[in-house]
Order: structure tokens, then sequence, then C-alpha cells
């Protein structure tokens, strides 16, 4: 307690801190309330049970104390830290002073001293809940986010709580988190703009494109698309006389008779003709048809099941997702891939499997992502008010699309999306500070 004292994170009688004694019945060893947490000398900690009651000592028990028994709970915790450093505490209070929210911490050495991660190039989303006097309903909002959380939980303009399997994983998450905080802190004040929380009201279901809103486009076409490409022989030679995909080879020879363009740049159908140049002729055009689409997600179900894929969203999202989810917000996807894609994606994601966050998925069956009706009819069929809708994509076509039809857009603008100087839309660069509610 007396360093991190010294380092300014918990200055005059702010912080708290406990250890757990015992499992069974659970017990905790804490710094008693109001007292200065640089000199507490070992005869004044005090020891609590599993409901927060006074065990042993004289000092008072922290209203926290309910907190850490959640965080230990959930967890399995053996400690629980709690500081109030400047970084921790600025941006808890502009990311979730309002509304919960996530702040995304990535691409820094200092993550791998977080369990679990082996390398800088990755992301974790730090929770982020408002202030409540009410620890009983605070501990209650935190429980649900504890299991995803990275170790660490922010209270806005309170500060952070990290914890660990045993005291010094537990210091060590926090000297890590407090690092990569104090970086975010300093990089915002190069980025004054950067986390500014928004909040959409009324909105009852949302609609999300994939690739650019989601995850980044070059998943599809650096990682999908060649991998797709590369196992159609052996998939085609495998399972052609399977029926579902004997039907979809069938639907694309069709496509193939019709198709005037395959036969000006001299791929020509003729009876009895193998069908796999013109597949990849569609692949190398990236022809939105359906049965292709539909073929590629069978090829991609095998790589996700080998473990060979892996959905790679943006960190963001899962926390949100999960977070307008719980706020009773209907989540549902429309991408130009098939449903089966879509699913396989958020089925076997980086962030989990999301596949229970959304209650509808639409692809190209629906018509196409560039015409009103389209969103008219995913309205109609979540049984929503349009204007009750919030639809996000990196596409303008699509956004135009669907405010035509009286949704209400928000461009995403992600790493590797081209810019988009368009003005009528607003935008979106994390889905951290987004804050959505029926």
């Amino acid at each position: 307690m007396a360093d991190m004292h010294r380092r300014g994170w918990c200055d005059g009688t702010g912080g708290n801190f406990s250890c757990v004694l015992q499992q069974q019945p659970l017990q905790l060893l804490m710094a008693p309330s109001g007292v200065a947490k640089g000199s507490v000398p070992p005869e004044q900690l005090i020891v609590v049970d599993g409901q927060g009651q006074l065990l042993s000592g004289s000092g008072r028990t922290s209203a926290e104390t309910l907190l850490h028994l959640a965080i230990v709970n959930a967890t399995g915790a053996g400690a629980v830290l709690h500081t109030h450093s400047q970084a921790a505490t600025l941006l808890s209070q502009r990311v979730g002073r309002q509304h919960p929210g996530e702040l995304v911490l990535e691409g820094l050495e200092m993550l791998k001293g977080l369990e679990g991660i082996k390398t800088h190039a990755t992301a974790v989303a730090l929770p982020v809940l408002p202030n409540d006097q009410d620890l009983s309903r605070l501990s209650a909002a935190a429980e649900p986010l504890l299991a995803d959380a990275p170790c660490g939980l922010l209270i806005a303009g309170h500060g952070l709580y990290a914890w660990g399997i045993d005291l010094a994983a537990a210091q060590r998450h926090l000297e890590i988190l407090e690092f990569l905080l104090e970086q975010r802190w300093r990089e915002l004040l190069l980025e004054p703009a950067e986390l500014k929380p928004m909040a959409l009201e009324g909105i009852s279901a949302v609609l999300l494109d994939i690739e650019g809103t989601t995850c980044a486009i070059s998943f599809v076409s650096q990682v999908l698309f060649p991998y797709a490409a590369a196992q159609l022989d052996g998939f085609l030679a495998q399972c052609g006389q399977q029926q579902d995909v004997a039907a979809l080879v069938q639907e694309i020879e069709q496509c193939w008779r019709q198709d005037a363009d395959a036969t000006s740049a001299g791929v020509c159908w003729q009876p009895g003709a193998a069908v796999v140049p013109y597949l990849r002729w569609l692949m190398a055009q990236d022809r939105k048809v359906t049965p292709l689409k539909d073929l590629q997600g069978l090829i991609w179900q095998l790589g996700y099941a080998k473990g060979e894929l892996v959905g790679p969203l943006f960190a963001d999202v899962a926390p949100a997702l999960r977070r307008w989810k719980r706020a009773g917000v209907t989540l549902a996807v429309y991408s130009s891939g098939s449903i089966q894609a879509q699913q396989l994606l958020y089925g076997h994601s980086d962030g989990g499997d999301l596949r229970d966050c959304f209650s509808a998925w639409f692809d190209t069956r629906t018509g196409s992502k560039q015409s009103s009706s389209s969103y008219q009819a995913i309205a109609t069929s979540l049984q929503c008010k349009p204007e009750q809708m919030l639809f996000i994509s990196d596409a303008t076509a699509e956004l135009e699309a669907a405010q035509t039809a009286g949704l209400q857009v928000l461009l995403a603008e992600r790493p590797g999306n081209q810019p988009c100087t368009w003005r009528d839309f607003g935008r979106i660069k994390t889905f951290s500070t987004l804050h959505i509610a029926p």
C-alpha cells in the first residue's frame, strides 16, 4: 500500500485493498476505511466475512467492500486493489460518467503483463461503469462484466479496481493497467476529440454491417476469400456429391448460363463443363452471387471447426454487443456474406461466441444492401418502426438506402476503411463510448 501511495495512486484516504484469507467461509483481510493508505500498520488491518461484516479489528469497513466481494466471487480472485490515480479517474469520467462503456487499450508491449496475453498485437476493453453511492446496486451492475474484464474495472470519476489470482498477480495487473491508462490519457491530450461519448435514446433495434464495421475489411479480402479459393478444389472433390453442395453448384451453373460478363471475359458456359473456373472468376470479381456466398460459407465452416479461422473483431465490439443486449436492445446483422458465414464469424470470434447476442440475421436474400426496400423489409421482420432502428455501416450507399427507409444511421470510421467526406451522416470510431437504449 505504501508503494501505491508513493506513486500517487491513492492519495489521502483514497483507495482500498483486500486479500483473501480463506475461501470457505470467505474472509477478506482489508485496509480500514478513512485512514491514509500510505501508512497503515499491520495491527490496523481488519477482517471481514462474505457479507462484508467485520470479524476482527477495530477499524471501519469500507462501503466498497461489497464490490470487492463481488469481484472475488465472480472471478476467483485472491486479491483486489482499488486506486484513485489521475489517469484512471479522468479517463473513466470521460467514458462512463452517465452511461456504461469500455476503454480500449491496445498495441503496447505492457499488455503482455496481463494474464493470458502473449503479444503486444492485441487489445483489451476495460469496462467502465457510472459511479453509484448505492454499492449494492453498483456491485450488481459490475457482476455481469467481470468474467470478460481484463482483470480490471473502472468506476467513473472514482478510479480502477484490479485483481489477480493472488496478491502478486493483482499488483502486477494494477501496475500494468495504471501504465496503460496513463499512456492513454497522454495520448488523449494529443487528440482531444477522442473518446467523446455518444448517447442515442429511443432505439429498439441495431442493425450491423460486418466488413469495415465490426471487423476489418482486410479479414474478408486477405483471409476468408483466399482460404475459400485454396480449399475449393478439395472441398468439391470431397463434398460435391452432398445434397446441399450439389444444389448450390446447380444454382451457380444456372447463373453461369445467363452471365454475359463471364462469356465476354472468356469464361464461357458449355454443357458438362466443370464449374470451378467460373467459381474462381466469380471470386476474383467479388461478385455478390448468393449460392457462391453459401458455398464459401460451407468451406469456411470447416476452417472455423479446425481452428484455422477466427473472427477478428475490433476490440470494442464484443463488450458493446453484450452491453446493448443487456440494455434490452434487439441486435441483428445485415451483410452481403451469407447468414451461415455471419454466424460462423460471430460464433468463432476472438471475443467469444457472440451468436446469442443477435436476434436475427439478414443477407442478400433479403435484397440489395443499396435498396431502401431491403431495410423496410428488415424493420417489418423485426417488428420495429424504422425510426427506432439504427444501422451502422462503412458504406455510404448502404447508409443512404437505410436513411431513405427511415432508419437512423451511423458511418463506421474504422482502421483500413476508405476516407469519407460525406457530411450528412453521424460518424463513429468505436462502439465503446456509444450508449444505446430503447
